[in-house]
């Protein structure tokens, strides 16, 4: 899901269909709870914030530093794939 793979030799996208390049559903994402603060904000119009696309963020940092807290691998490319993952623990000497 989510990554251009790219051809190294003449740098033409490889997926770049909806076939071969996975959108995620609803299905592939986390349950996500989202708790509203009642707060004034005094920059914002009548006390108001704005709200969109915020609790849709914070998934991957925690799941990155989760990943670096456990194993003390840092990940600085995203998606964090399996074979990403695989390929730092064996260069990490985790396995």
């Amino acid at each position: 899901y989510e990554e251009q793979l790219i051809d190294p030799k003449t740098g033409r996208l490889l997926n770049a269909n909806l076939l071969d390049y996975k959108i995620p559903t609803a299905m592939d994402v986390p349950d996500l709870k989202c708790i509203f603060v009642e707060t004034d904000d005094p920059s914002g119009p009548y006390g108001n914030k704005a709200l969109g696309e915020p609790p849709l963020m914070p998934p991957t940092p925690a799941i990155r530093n989760a990943i670096l807290d456990a194993t003390g691998c840092a990940f600085y490319q995203i998606p964090m794939t399996q074979q990403r993952l695989v390929a730092k623990f064996k260069e990490e000497g985790l396995i």
